[in-house]
């Protein structure tokens, strides 16, 4: 039998459609960055893909391709590649997409914007700055360097890429700058604005000259100032002929002549003539120039033009060291220069320095021009008031501004001062209304020490001998014993004690320096090591081992403050030279809103009316940074060569100082804002006003409680914080203001606590990219905060990393004392030789009076130091300096000390801050702990505030944190904790009901009850009781606000029919119905209107609707002119959207009017 096989090949083909396994991701990338969008597929057969942007095919070139994995690749990233990018795969069985948005990372570039425009008086003006970039610009806006805020002309519009000025005044003239700024960089544009009047006109003299006597030598200012349209042109004549200019005949920019070193031919009559096309006007003026015989007293010669001669003289000193600081082009910065320029003080702190200076350089002029050759006999005891009466005094202290800072401040509005803080300070004692308010002047616990008992300190004159030894050198000091290059870090506290410390001591004090760094000499203080004031340069000793080409360090004296040193003669009594604190003494957070109205004003967004502060750009997790500074605002000058991002505002002028009080600085500015939202959540009804006011109250609140609950005791101890005590209640007596001796020595221990070097630490507590920071690298760097990962990574290194430990010969690292700012062309500063020269500048008794203060051992000895000074080696060095103990600086001999058991000052500095501490705390009307200024439901809540709270809720992406910042994780346990286990302030307890709290729940018997209330208040009222009846308006109005917005939220009208909540259904147009709250409703108009249906037992119900109705309201009350009737009221009143309609006997038609409140 054959047998035939058949063979056959049987294929099984499995088949897919397309799946995309690894879809492209939204991403964000910079410009000339290489973007990479993943797309892997599969499927059988296999897709194809193909990319898409904007659902357009992207065509492919060398820039744009596609890899054989199906990635696309896009190298030089330009700024137009930012769009949805879509990767599609498709086979005969199927098509998929996947899409990623990808953003181009590009600085602001200004599109279109105003060019320089000149208008009318009256007028309304708009400068349009419109931008792009990514992220989203920051737009600012600045007029002459300072920033612009809004008022009641002025007004930001269009996320304030338009500012708008309405009726248009004079000084709204001149250039306008607007910087738009994200984290990539910035751009800007400058509009200038002129302003000129009513159209053409002819001159008219504003200012004339007039009759004047000067003598010999001296220079004087004839004024002449114009208006006119155009612009008028100034000329001179002399005795009617045409006035050459020379060098000593010049005439100024707005027209006024000066003359220098007169002489008698300069006798004569001068007249101004301003002229333009429409016509001239002129007027004369005679100059007598004085002989050697007057008749007149030489007070009444001299105290106009002595003054005028001093006020030349301080603001031609001042505007040198302005435009010296901030008007070069230098774009490497030495460090003397960066730290005037951080130190120097804004234009109010310029102000009170200057009344001060100009005082004082009237009356030192009024001696110089006596002593030219007037025939007045002087002596060594000079006296003033022989030459100048009591009322050439005031004209001298009124034309120096200096009696605007003595006045008392108003404390009459006691709705405000009962419940809020002022900015300023003033009004916290209502007794004593300037304690602890800012531009006044450090409290003083012993009287000053100055070499002439008056104004010169100790050492101004060279080779005196004090207790038998000179001074040694603030320098020949620090060299020698206070610097060290070994580090030992602390066993308990983290670096965090050191910024807290810095953070507060910039709410408490800054001694403002003087305005000019030149002498009155013409001697710049910068190139001096002469003595001549403000110039107090510090000697270079011989051998030191750093600084070899120069004998000294620059070093200027801080301001004086009006009616002390040479201006106390005014005030009918000699009081030795005293400082100026230009904060405020409280714990109230002046570093975060100002010391001033107008400061806090710049720093607030007080357009949107949310109580917020001004933000800046959002960092790369979308949290705000503090906002740019204007030119004229600035604290320091960043280095050009490093990058172009500007200086940051914030209410203390230091805030730039170095990176880590920067980020400290925008944590605080956040928990504001984020108070600030939370309330107007809460209480929706609440203003901006009083939202920024609660908002500041609570902030203030747990600065002190973080101060003194969880940052003092390490500083102080055990023993000290029971030396501090419990808190007993406001004290009025107490004077809260910064003792000299605390600010300039006591709080400075801090400087023994710092590392030399900036932990930065991610997420996983490793170093970031970027690295560490040495502290020369942190000082004046603002642009590190943006550009190298924000606030987390210093904050991280903060509360992870110990502070160094102070030991015996370990007091201030070399990087403060030698290196506290690196630049390749200057000398650096030394820290504690600015500490020890600035105590000898404010006249601060020496270390030894203090011990007697503090009730510490006599010290006769250097061996009568070992208890407090225990090692041998720095006793024997100090003598070696000193000569005598009686000689120790008091910051030297505090700083040398071992520290207390549990803290870490010595017991000297720990009597001097628990005084301080404790006036701030008993001498404040608003402390935290008063029964006034919380309710003990609400300070339970302040008391759960904790900076490591704070620290979560207001880092970029903080996550993970210890429980006490102030102390090591590794003594804690767990180390670190989840954020939301740490506890936190429930703002919920700051509700307020605002007079009803009616609920959704409330029982109809409670809101009768409270119907009836506010019924009785009225029917009550007497003619004698307007007030009360306003408040009771007041709450009408607020009632009606209420219930706006929730029939807002609660109607819902179409044109074709009614939304009844009540029954949760849409009515249709023309409908009516009764409803169940005794009432008979129509839909109208898209509009519910009910009408009562029978007499309610109540004086007014609330219906489910929302509608309101007051019923029967009848009395007249008072009968005058101001009288207010109330007299059978309409049966209801209806509530729409933007109108009040008054239904009177069943006519629509009686009343209605706009609900603007």
């Amino acid at each position: 039998m054959n047998l035939t096989y058949l063979c056959v090949l049987c294929i099984i083909v499995h088949t897919a459609p397309p799946e995309i396994i690894v879809e492209p991701g939204h991403t964000t990338v910079s410009i000339d960055d290489q973007l990479r969008l993943a797309c892997e597929v599969i499927g059988v057969p296999e897709p194809s893909v193909t990319w898409a942007k904007d659902d357009i095919n992207l065509e492919f070139d060398q820039r744009v391709r596609v890899l054989q994995n199906n990635t696309l690749i896009i190298s030089k990233v330009e700024r137009t590649d930012v769009g949805h990018y879509k990767c599609i795969a498709s086979n005969y069985l199927g098509r998929v997409s996947s899409e990623a948005m990808v953003n181009v990372n590009a600085p602001p570039v200004i599109v279109s914007a105003s060019r320089d425009i000149t208008v009318k008086t009256g007028a309304t003006v708009e400068l349009q700055c419109l931008v792009e970039g990514y992220p989203k610009p920051i737009v600012t806006w600045f007029k002459d360097g300072r920033s612009a805020t809004p008022g009641p002309r002025t007004s930001f519009h269009n996320e304030r890429t338009t500012l708008r000025i309405e009726h248009v005044k004079d000084g709204d003239k001149g250039m306008f700058t607007c910087l738009a700024q994200n984290l990539v960089g910035s751009a800007e544009s400058n509009i200038e604005i002129k302003v000129r009047g009513y159209g053409p006109r002819r001159p008219k003299l504003l200012i004339k000259p007039f009759d004047m006597e000067a003598p010999q030598r001296t220079s004087i200012e004839v004024p002449c100032k114009a208006d006119g349209d155009p612009t008028p042109n100034i000329t001179w004549t002399k005795d009617g002929v045409d006035l050459v200019q020379d060098q000593n005949h010049k005439i100024n920019s707005i027209g006024s002549l000066r003359l220098f070193n007169i002489s008698f031919a300069d006798s004569g009559v001068y007249e101004c003539t301003a002229k333009n096309i429409h016509g001239q006007e002129s007027a004369r003026g005679t100059v007598a120039v004085l002989g050697d015989v007057l008749e007149q007293s030489p007070g009444d010669r001299f105290v106009n033009l002595a003054f005028h001669e001093a006020s030349l003289e301080v603001d031609r000193a001042v505007n040198a060291t302005i435009n010296s600081l901030f008007g070069s082009d230098d774009k490497i910065m030495n460090p003397e220069k960066l730290m005037r320029m951080s130190r120097f003080p804004d234009v109010v702190a310029r102000d009170v320095a200057k009344s001060a200076d100009i005082f004082e350089r009237t009356l030192a002029n009024v001696r110089k021009h006596v002593q030219a050759g007037l025939k007045v006999n002087l002596t060594e005891n000079f006296s003033y008031r022989d030459l100048l009466s009591v009322e050439q005094l005031d004209l001298i202290a009124n034309l120096s501004g200096c009696l605007k800072y003595q006045t008392k401040p108003n404390c009459s509005d006691m709705c405000f001062h009962t419940k809020y803080r002022t900015i300023d300070g003033t009004c916290n004692n209502l007794q004593n209304p300037l304690w602890g308010s800012s531009h006044t002047q450090f409290r003083r616990i012993l009287k000053p020490i100055y070499e002439n008992g008056f104004n010169t300190p100790i050492g101004w004159t060279k080779g005196m001998k004090y207790y038998g030894f000179e001074k040694p050198g603030a320098r020949l000091v620090s060299t020698s014993i206070i610097r060290t290059n070994e580090i030992t870090s602390d066993e308990e506290i983290t670096h965090m004690v050191m910024q807290w410390g810095q953070f507060l001591d910039h709410d408490l004090d800054h001694a403002i320096p003087s305005t000019t760094k030149e002498s009155w000499e013409g001697l710049d203080c910068k190139k001096t090591c002469a003595y001549s004031f403000p110039c107090f340069p510090m000697d270079v000793p011989p051998n030191d081992d750093r600084i070899k080409n120069r004998r000294c360090m620059d070093f200027i004296r801080s301001s004086s403050i009006c009616g002390t040193d040479t201006t106390s003669v005014f005030f009918d009594k000699l009081q030795p030279r005293e400082q100026i604190n230009q904060l405020t003494a409280f714990i109230d957070g002046s570093q975060i809103y100002g010391f001033t109205n107008d400061r806090s004003f710049i720093l607030r967004e007080v357009q949107t009316g949310f109580g917020l502060m001004r933000g800046g750009i959002s960092s790369n997790f979308g949290k705000e940074m503090l906002p740019i500074a204007g030119a004229d605002e600035v604290d320091c000058r960043r280095d050009l060569t490093e990058s172009d991002t500007g200086c940051y505002l914030a209410g203390d002028i230091r805030a730039n100082e170095q990176v880590g009080l920067l980020a400290m600085h925008t944590i605080w500015i956040r928990e504001h804002n984020r108070i600030a939202r939370e309330l107007r959540t809460i209480n929706p009804h609440w203003e901006g006003d009083v939202l920024f006011h609660e908002a500041r109250k609570i902030v203030g609140a747990e600065l002190q409680h973080i101060t003194f609950k969880h940052w003092l005791p390490y500083v102080l101890g055990p023993k000290g914080m029971d030396m501090l005590g419990q808190y007993q209640g406001y004290d009025p007596t107490l004077n809260p203001s910064i003792s000299n001796v605390f600010a300039t020595a006591a709080l400075r221990f801090g400087h023994s606590i710092i590392n030399p070097v900036l932990t930065r630490l991610d997420d996983n507590f490793t170093t970031i990219p970027q690295g560490d920071l040495s502290l020369g690298k942190a000082f004046f760097t603002p642009w590190r905060l943006s550009d190298e990962g924000g606030t987390d990574p210093l904050m991280r290194g903060f509360f992870a990393v110990p502070a160094k430990r102070k030991m015996p010969k370990q007091n201030l690292n070399d990087q403060l004392t030698d290196h506290l700012f690196t630049s390749a062309h200057a000398v650096s500063l030394d820290l504690a030789a600015m500490n020890i020269q600035r105590s000898r500048d404010h006249g601060i008794p020496g270390y030894t009076e203090w011990r007697t203060v503090c009730n510490m051992s006599k010290a006769e000895s250097f061996d009568d130091l070992k208890n407090e000074i225990s090692d041998d080696e720095v006793r024997n060095k100090l003598k070696e300096l000193y000569g005598h103990p009686g000689n120790i600086d008091v910051w030297v001999g505090g700083i040398l000390e071992d520290q207390v058991a549990g803290g870490k000052v010595g017991p000297l500095f720990q009597c001097l801050l628990i005084e301080q501490f404790k006036n701030l705390r008993n001498g404040d009307r608003f402390w935290y702990e008063n029964p006034s200024t919380f309710s003990p439901a609400k300070l339970t809540q302040i008391k759960q505030a904790s900076l490591a709270r704070v620290l979560c809720d207001n880092g970029d992406n903080i996550t993970l944190m210890s429980r006490d910042v102030f102390k090591l994780p590794e003594l804690q346990s767990p180390k670190l904790l989840p954020c939301k286990s740490i506890p936190s302030i429930d703002l919920r307890l700051w509700f307020e009901c605002n007079g009803d709290c009616p609920g959704e729940n409330a029982s109809k018997e409670m809101e009768e009850l409270r119907s009836k209330d506010a019924l009785a208040k009225v029917m009550n009222m007497t003619e004698g009781k307007l007030e009360g009846l306003r408040s009771v308006v007041d709450g009408l109005k607020l009632d009606i606000k209420r219930l706006r917005r929730e029939i807002r939220h609660l109607t819902k009208a179409s044109n074709r029919g009614c939304y009844d909540d009540t029954v949760k259904r849409r009515r249709r147009e023309g409908r009516t119905w009764v409803s169940k709250k005794c009432t008979k409703c129509e839909c109208r108009n898209s509009q519910i209107l009910c009408k009562i249906k029978s007499n309610p037992t109540t004086e007014y119900t609330m219906c489910d609707t929302s509608i309101l109705y007051y019923k029967s309201l009848y009395s007249s009350i008072g009968n005058n002119r101001n009288q207010l009737f109330i007299d059978n009221i309409a049966p209801y009143i209806i509530f729409t959207n933007h109108n009040v309609y008054l239904y009177y006997n069943g006519i629509d038609t009686v009343g209605k009017g706009e609900l603007t409140k």
